[in-house]
């Protein structure tokens, strides 16, 4: 793609990520393998809902190709844990956080699934970053890996985890579309930035935590426990758009469809209050974090249903 003109190089790359998109929801579907005459088509139905795939495509990222290595990686895992380490491991290089779905694997075939997953990190990592040399590298890590950590923006489409607390807490003002154009401020009236980022720390403990013990809980249901590790790259991050929060999807499929097979109808009542919180984009909202208060909702129900997979 990088051989071709830049405007056709974005629309290709655009589509790939689509299909590549629409390809691991295929093999997530493959590996959930329904028979129920209702879960199949809501499946897909919740999955065409979800705003964050939209946002993905639209936004020309990578989440798609995240999704479909991550898939594969889940749907491998329980003939060929080495392979499901190797995809990965491919895709925590193009975006590190599914490397949290070493939680996830079988006791027996964690071992080597962590290791090949770490053994395909570094080796992907090097040669991705060999044109740019061990300068270029450093440069990247030092000016902006490690300086996305500390970002602070006051857009309205970014809505992380650290950002909730550090406006809500923390007093930060943020962006929102005015009435006669322009843009206005917000802020709350209170400023407590030091215990807004103690909660901010403290909050990605324990969303990891949580799918580590889910994941247990489970009895190490393999496509259950990845699916949540998956989902931390959502709640983790100090950066969050749109488009990120598309980890959540996968296990907020996986919760449905179980939730359908065994008519948990309060459990599925409660994915779709939690999944309107995505209905409207964050800057159409009074407050744009009610797509992180959403997705955190989210992933706490996932976890709490963590017994509905103990026989699946």
């Amino acid at each position: 793609m990088a051989l071709l003109p830049k405007a056709a190089a974005i629309q290709v790359w655009t589509a790939f990520d689509g299909l590549c998109l629409v390809a691991g929801l295929f093999v997530l579907y493959r590996v959930m393998a329904t028979r129920h005459t209702i879960a199949g088509p809501v499946f897909w139905l919740v999955a065409m809902y979800f705003p964050p795939v939209f946002a993905d495509v639209s936004a020309g990222q990578r989440g798609g190709v995240a999704l479909l290595g991550a898939m594969t990686s889940i749907w491998l895992e329980s003939s060929r844990p080495v392979l499901a380490g190797v995809f990965g491991g491919a895709v925590s290089a193009l975006k590190y956080y599914p490397a949290a779905m070493i939680i996830g694997p079988r006791p027996s075939h964690r071992v080597v699934y962590a290791i090949a997953l770490g053994v395909a990190l570094v080796l992907v990592t090097a040669v991705s970053f060999a044109p740019l040399g061990l300068n270029g590298a450093i440069f990247y890590y030092q000016h902006v890996l490690l300086a996305s950590l500390g970002s602070r923006n006051a857009d309205c489409g970014y809505d992380s985890v650290r950002t909730l607390f550090d406006r809500v807490v923390g007093g930060e003002p943020y962006l929102l579309p005015g009435a006669t154009g322009g843009v206005v401020s917000v802020q709350f009236p209170w400023h407590y930035p030091e215990l807004a980022a103690v909660l901010g720390y403290a909050s990605a403990l324990a969303f990891a935590a949580a799918g580590v013990w889910a994941a247990w809980r489970s009895g190490w249901n393999p496509a259950y426990g990845m699916a949540l590790g998956f989902s931390l790259g959502a709640l983790i991050p100090n950066e969050v758009w749109p488009y990120q929060w598309l980890p959540l999807l996968p296990v907020v499929l996986l919760v449905v469809v179980r939730s359908i097979e065994l008519n948990r109808w309060r459990t599925l009542a409660l994915m779709g209050v939690f999944l309107l919180g995505f209905y409207r984009p964050p800057c159409d909202l009074p407050f744009p974090n009610l797509w992180t208060l959403a997705a955190i909702a989210v992933f706490v129900l996932a976890v709490w249903e963590n017994r509905i997979f103990r026989a699946a």
